[in-house]
C-alpha cells in the first residue's frame, strides 16, 4: 500500500463525484493509457513512457528486478553494496586516466581479496579459542599496509562524484538510488533536452562499470548498518522480527546485510552478482513528463539495445510455510520501547491483499481509526500505532504488521489484548457501511491529493511493470480495494489473523532493565 500512496492520478477531487469509485479508477486507467507508450527491445528491456504536465522536464527511472531477496546468505548485503558501487564511475567517468589507474585497481582487487581471506582465518581461530600464528597476523598487517598504499596511489586518478557533477551541470533534481527486498532503482529528473545525456551516462554505467573504492565504500556500508540497525532500536527489532517470522524464505535477510558478513563481501562475487542480475530482460525504464515519444525511443534504442540479455531465472522453489503456533521474542536495546505484531499473508494480486489494505486503514490510519482511538486517545497506552501491508517485500508471501510505540511503563500484553479485541469485533460484527465508505473515500482522497509528481508516477509505472508485467496493475489494485466488502475483511481474521499464526516482538529499553 505504501507504494500505491505515492502515485498521482493527474485528476482532482472535483471529478470524483462524476463516477462511482470503480468507474473512477477504470476511467483513470483508460485516460492514462492514452498518454502512455510501452515498448520492448529485442534484448528484453521494457520502456514505459508517459506524457504529462507542461513543464519541460522529465523523470527518468531505471529499475532492476534484483534485491536482497535474490541473495544467498553468504551474499547478504551485496545488492545494496552494488548500488553504492555503481556510482563510482566507469572507464571514462570518474577517472583522469583509466589506463594508468587500472593497474592499481587490479592490484587492489587481488590483495584486498587475499587480506579478507586472512582476516576470515583469524576470525575463525579466535572463535575457536585457538592461538593466532604470529606469521598469519604479520601477513595480515603487511597486506593491510599494501592495500592502503595502493588505494592512495589510485586515488590520485579518481574524480569523485563526476557523474553527479555532470548531471548538476545539466540541471538535475533528485539524482539518487535505492535498494529494497525486491528491486534496485536509479532515478533522476532532468530538462527534457538532456535525455540523451542521461542515456549516455546510464548505459555506460551498465556496460563499463569500475568498482573503484570498493573497500572504502564497503566500510561506508558497514557504518551505515551500524547507524541504521545496530544503534537503532527500531532497526534491531525489525531485523529480529523477520529473522524469526520467516523460517526459510530469503525475506528473512536484511537488505543492508549482516554485520558479520559485510566485512568479507568479495569484489569478485559482487561483479558476478552484477553480471547475473543487471540484465535488460530484468530491467524497466520509465520516462514521465514533457518529451517526444519517437525521439526518446530512438535515444533509448541507440544506447541500451546492445545490452546483453541474461540467462533465464528459475522460479524460486522455497515458499514460506506457516506452522500452527505463535512465535514470541524480546530484544533489549537502549532506546524507547517498541512492539511489532504480524501475520503471514499472500502478495498482490491475490484478492485478499486488497482487503488487508482496507483493514490497515480501518485500524490505524488517522486519529479516527479504531486502534488509534483505543490505544492512543482512550486507553493512553501508546504514543503511536501503525500498520503495514506487504512487508518486507511484495514479490512473495509477506506480512501484515502492526507497529506500536508504547507509552512509558505501558504493558505490551495490554496493548496486544486490545488489538485482539478490535480484530474480534470485526470478525463478529463486520464494518458498518458508513465506516467502510468513509475509509474508502479517505483512501481515494489520499491517492489523489498526495500524488502530483512526475517522479512518483515514474517510480510506480516502473515498479508495477517490473514486478507484475503491467503498469496498469496499480489501477486494478485500487479497483479491487473499492470492491472490498465487510465480509471480505471479516474473512481475513479466521484465515490469517489468528493467535496460532501470530508473530510478536517486543523491544524493552535495556536502560530500564538495568535500573
Amino acid at each position: 500500500m505504501s507504494k500505491l500512496r505515492i502515485f498521482f492520478l493527474c485528476f482532482t477531487l472535483q471529478f470524483l463525484p462524476l463516477f462511482s469509485e470503480d468507474q473512477f479508477f477504470g476511467t483513470s486507467e483508460s485516460q492514462f493509457r492514452e498518454k502512455i507508450k510501452t515498448i520492448r527491445l529485442e534484448n528484453g528491456l521494457t520502456v514505459v513512457m508517459m506524457k504529462r504536465g507542461t513543464s519541460p522536464t522529465v523523470a527518468l527511472y531505471i529499475k532492476f528486478l534484483v534485491g536482497a531477496v535474490d541473495e544467498t546468505p553468504e551474499e547478504a548485503g551485496t545488492a545494496h553494496l552494488l548500488e553504492h558501487m555503481l556510482f563510482k564511475g566507469t572507464k571514462t567517468v570518474g577517472t583522469t586516466d583509466f589506463e594508468k589507474e587500472e593497474k592499481y585497481q587490479k592490484q587492489i582487487e587481488v590483495w584486498g581479496t587475499e587480506l579478507d581471506d586472512i582476516k576470515l582465518k583469524i576470525r575463525d581461530l579466535t572463535t575457536r579459542g585457538e592461538i593466532i600464528p604470529p606469521s598469519l597476523q604479520q601477513e595480515a598487517d603487511t597486506l593491510n599496509r599494501r592495500l592502503k598504499n595502493l588505494i592512495q596511489l589510485q586515488d590520485s586518478f579518481i574524480v569523485k562524484n563526476e557523474d553527479s557533477y555532470i548531471y548538476e551541470q545539466n540541471g538535475e533534481v533528485g539524482f539518487n538510488a535505492y535498494t529494497s527486498q525486491d528491486v534496485t532503482n536509479y532515478q533522476i529528473q532532468l530538462p527534457n533536452n538532456r535525455i540523451e545525456v542521461w542515456a549516455k551516462i546510464e548505459s555506460d554505467r551498465l556496460k563499463n562499470p569500475v568498482l573503484r573504492e570498493y573497500y572504502t565504500e564497503r566500510d561506508v556500508v558497514i557504518e551505515e548498518r551500524r547507524m541504521r540497525t545496530d544503534d537503532s532500536g527500531a532497526g534491531v527489532l525489525r531485523e529480529k522480527f523477520f529473522s524469526i517470522a520467516f523460517e526459510s524464505h530469503p525475506y528473512r535477510k536484511p537488505v543492508i546485510g549482516y554485520s558479520t558478513g559485510l566485512p568479507f563481501l568479495k569484489i569478485e562475487d559482487t561483479k558476478a552478482f552484477f553480471q547475473k542480475h543487471y540484465t535488460p530482460d530484468r530491467m524497466v525504464i520509465s520516462v514521465v513528463g514533457q518529451f517526444d515519444f519517437e525521439e526518446t525511443e530512438s535515444i533509448i534504442r541507440k544506447y541500451f539495445s546492445d545490452l546483453k540479455p541474461g540467462k533465464p531465472r528459475p522460479t524460486y522453489k522455497v515458499e514460506e510455510k506457516s506452522f500452527p503456533g505463535e512465535k514470541r521474542f524480546k530484544v533489549y536495546h537502549p532506546s524507547g520501547s517498541q512492539m511489532m505484531m504480524g501475520f503471514l499473508k499472500p502478495p498482490y494480486p491475490h484478492k485478499d491483499n486488497s482487503s488487508f489494505d482496507v483493514l490497515s486503514t480501518v485500524l490505524t490510519s488517522g486519529t479516527g481509526s479504531r486502534l488509534y482511538k483505543r490505544l492512543v486517545l482512550e486507553e493512553k497506552l501508546a504514543v503511536s500505532v501503525g500498520a503495514a501491508n506487504g512487508y518486507p517485500g511484495e514479490r512473495y508471501q509477506n506480512y501484515f504488521v502492526f507497529f506500536v510505540k508504547p507509552r512509558e511503563d505501558a504493558k505490551p500484553e495490554l496493548i496486544e489484548n486490545i488489538i485482539w479485541e478490535e480484530l474480534s469485533k470485526i470478525k463478529e460484527n463486520g464494518i458498518p457501511k458508513e465506516e467502510l465508505d468513509k475509509v474508502k473515500n479517505h483512501m481515494v482522497s489520499d491517492f489523489i491529493k498526495t500524488m502530483d509528481e512526475n517522479a512518483s508516477i515514474a517510480d510506480l509505472l516502473s515498479y508495477y511493470q517490473l514486478l507484475y508485467g503491467d503498469w496498469a496493475g496499480l489501477f486494478r489494485q485500487y479497483t479491487s480495494i473499492m470492491q472490498t466488502s465487510s465480509k471480505d475483511i471479516q474473512s481475513l481474521i479466521p484465515t490469517y489473523l489468528s493467535k496460532d499464526k501470530v508473530v510478536v516482538g517486543v523491544l524493552e529499553d535495556v536502560r530500564k532493565k538495568s535500573e
